[in-house]
Parts: structure tokens; C-alpha cells; sequence
């Protein structure tokens, strides 16, 4: 059954359903005399512990649609999407993966079989991403652009599957670059917590790798289970090893319970975490005040200011909260809403919407303009067997006085 997708988390219970956009469904009136319409499928855990960050990640995918339907996007001044001068009425669809593997089939499968895409943008999750592509996109050409960090989201023998934004590797990067080069002087020895899963254990060990290049000891790694409610037995262990910093590698509600129960315990250090639902992760942690002092990932202050905001980023973000008052974006929802972007304007140059292999062969090579002020390029090929990640600044950012503030913004490599 389809229905369209509500503005506030938690509305999508346990029934596997497709939320369609309101804009995917009406469209803007100008939207409605275009020729034909192009579904652009998701498959996202819109139920369980990442309900909320599926959820708020697919609506990248429905801006991207929304603004190319009523030709708003400075890429795309006319309404609907125009190809070889057949014009498009752009349609998102999402299925809830379940909360597992089978989900994440049983959703692909609906996609390409019951909707006929031919392209999928923003899923959440490296299991769910692998499992999809594995059994579903890559034997059927379908194009998806993942945001999973497991090494195994990519592959020389995935040709059609890519990866929409950074990895630990890329953030890892960055932060560790900005903290031993004058940010946290101080910082030698690392504690980490990781996801019992695909992404922590896939993740971690790259992450560790990239720790000890800059001189900085992993003294501990707890792996967690990511339903559970209280971490204190696996922090004060990671605690036991003296470290300089914690890391923190968690969904938002196991990240905000881990802020909390490590200030209980006493840390009073540095601590790093993704802040992908920094609010939210506040509220649970029990305020701002436990946050003081943390790095983020994912957080993001988007009142900053260039050169940290640009013009673009500043019109994606109004365009979000007119469309979901009271939420503000995340830098994902912004990769994938540039990433749906990308994908429609390498079908503008490959001439064609139906045929996937063209439109991949134009896709693997191209090059556009990110919200973010820097042109993409393709890295991957040496890491993970094809060049398949789109490289783009990170941002990184601290919370100081009560306030997250943006101290850095490096492009780093992916060979």
C-alpha cells in the first residue's frame, strides 16, 4: 500500500509500506504536464533503532525530486527533468527495509520489479545496502548510490553501485589531520566504541589504521549491541585504559545514552561522535551541557557563515525547514540530496533515462558542482576495487560555550 510520507519521525510502524513524496505524488502544476514520469526508488530503515535517520535521510531524495519537478534547482531552471527533449515528472519511492538483510531484499525487490526504477538513492545502512545490491541491483543494472561505510558497499564486481558521501576513513582522516596538527595537542591514546554489526566491526578496523598513521594509540575497542540501553559496563572497561579521548561510533539514541553514562562515570575528556541526530542525542544525553567540549562528526552549525555555508547550502537549508518545520538537515540528507542531483544530470548527458548502462557509463566519469562549494571526483579504486565514492569537503566541528561551531572543512583523498 502506498501512502505518502509524513513530515515527523515515528509515523512508519512495523508494516514493510511505500512513502511516496507529496511532491511525488502531486507535483507542482507545472510538474504535471511533463511527458512521462521517473521513479527514483530508496529502501531505508524507516522502523527500529534507525527509523529516524532513514527516515530523515530519504527526504534528500524528495527535495532533490521536488525542486527538479518545479525547476527550482540552479541546475534545472524548467520545470520536470528534461532528457533528450522528453521531459520527466521525477517520483520518489521508499520501502522500509524491516530492520534486516531479508528487508532490505524483499524492499529491492518491490523497486525494480513492481515500480521498474532503474535508480536508487540514499539507503542507510551497509547491511542493508550489501544485501540489496548483492541480490537485487547489481544482476538487474540498477544504479544505487548508498551512504553505508562497510568496505563491502563497493566492489570491482559492483559496477553499479557507489557510494554518496565519507566514510570513518574520510572523517577519520580529517579529524585526526585538524587534531594532531594543533587541535588537540595533547591527544596520544584512543578509546572506541563500535557497532555489534556489518558498518562497526567493517568500519573500525580502517579506522584504527588510520589512528595509528597519525601517531595515535587505539588503546581500547568495545563493540556494542546497538538496541541496548546501558553501555556503563563496556565504557568503564574502555575507560580502564586511561585514554586521551573516546570515540564514539553509535546511532543517535546509543550515542546520547553513551554521552550520558560516560559523564556519570566521570569523563570529563574529549569525545568524538557523529552527532548524525545531534538534537535528538542532546535531549537523551540530558542537555547541552553534557555535550561541552564534544567533536562531531555529523553535526553541523548551518548558521556559520562562509566560508562554511555557502550560498547553496543556505538554499537547501531553507528549502528543508519550509518542507519539515522545526527539523534541521543533517550534511547527509545534503549529500544524498546532491547525489540525486548528480544522478539526474548525468541523465541529461547520457541522453537517456531507461537505459542504465549508458547512464552508468556517463555517471562512473562525471563531475558536478556540490552544494558543499567543490566539484566532485571519483575515488575508491585502490581501497575498494573501483573508483565509486564521490570525494567532498568534511566538515569538521566542535561544541564550545553551548555552541556547535565549524573549525575546518578538508578534502581528503580517497585512494
Amino acid at each position: 500500500k502506498k501512502i505518502k510520507m509524513k513530515k515527523r519521525f515515528g509515523f512508519i510502524g512495523t508494516l514493510m509500506v511505500a512513502a511516496v513524496s507529496i511532491l511525488g505524488t502531486t507535483g507542482s502544476l507545472s510538474a504535471q504536464n511533463c511527458d512521462d514520469e521517473l521513479v527514483i526508488g530508496d529502501i531505508q530503515p524507516l522502523s527500529g533503532a534507525y527509523g529516524q535517520a532513514g527516515e530523515q535521510t530519504h527526504r534528500g531524495v524528495v527535495l532533490a525530486a521536488k525542486h527538479y519537478n518545479e525547476g527550482s534547482h540552479p541546475l534545472n531552471s524548467t520545470p520536470c527533468l528534461n532528457v533528450a527533449g522528453k521531459t520527466y515528472r521525477v517520483k520518489d519511492v521508499v520501502y522500509d527495509v524491516m530492520g534486516s538483510a531479508e528487508g532490505a531484499v524483499a524492499a529491492a525487490n518491490r523497486l525494480v520489479f513492481q515500480d521498474k526504477t532503474k535508480y536508487v538513492v540514499g539507503t542507510y545502512g551497509s547491511g542493508f545496502s550489501i544485501a540489496a545490491a548483492d541480490a537485487v541491483f547489481t544482476p538487474n543494472k540498477i544504479i544505487h548510490l548508498a551512504t553505508g561505510w562497510s568496505p563491502k558497499v563497493l566492489g570491482a564486481d559492483k559496477p553499479y553501485q557507489y557510494r554518496l558521501g565519507p566514510t570513518g576513513r574520510e572523517y577519520g582522516h580529517a579529524f585526526w589531520q585538524w587534531a594532531t596538527g594543533g587541535g588537540a595537542p595533547n591527544l596520544k591514546k584512543v578509546a572506541m566504541m563500535a557497532s555489534n554489526d556489518e558498518a562497526g566491526r567493517g568500519n573500525a578496523p580502517r579506522e584504527q589504521k588510520v589512528m595509528q598513521q597519525y601517531g595515535i594509540e587505539v588503546v581500547a575497542t568495545e563493540f556494542y549491541d546497538g538496541t541496548g540501553l546501558e553501555f556503563y559496563p563496556l565504557l568503564t572497561r574502555a575507560l580502564a585504559a586511561k585514554p586521551d579521548l573516546m570515540y564514539l561510533h553509535a546511532s543517535p539514541k546509543a550515542e546520547g545514552l553513551m554521552v550520558k553514562q560516560l559523564r556519570e562515570l566521570g569523563w570529563e575528556g574529549p569525545i568524538k561522535t557523529l552527532c548524525g541526530q545531534l538534537q535528538n542525542s542532546i535531549e537523551i544525553a540530558g542537555g547541552i551541557e553534557k555535550y561541552e567540549g564534544v567533536h562531531c562528526n555529523f553535526g553541523f552549525n548551518w548558521d556559520s557563515g562562509p566560508p562554511y555555508v555557502t550560498k547553496e547550502m543556505k538554499r537547501f537549508r531553507d528549502a528543508y525547514r519550509a518542507d519539515y518545520p522545526g527539523d534541521e538537515p543533517t550534511l547527509q540528507v545534503l549529500s544524498v540530496y546532491d547525489a540525486t542531483v548528480g544522478l539526474m544530470e548525468a541523465m541529461k548527458m547520457a541522453g537517456t533515462v531507461e537505459d542504465s548502462v549508458k547512464v552508468n557509463d556517463v555517471f562512473q566519469k562525471f563531475n558536478w558542482m556540490l552544494s558543499l562549494g567543490a566539484m566532485t571526483s571519483w575515488g575508491g579504486k585502490e581501497s575498494s576495487g573501483r573508483a565509486a565514492q564521490v570525494v567532498q569537503p568534511i566538515i569538521i566541528s566542535q561544541i564550545k560555550n553551548g555552541k556547535l561551531i565549524a573549525v575546518g572543512n578538508p578534502i581528503v583523498p580517497i585512494p
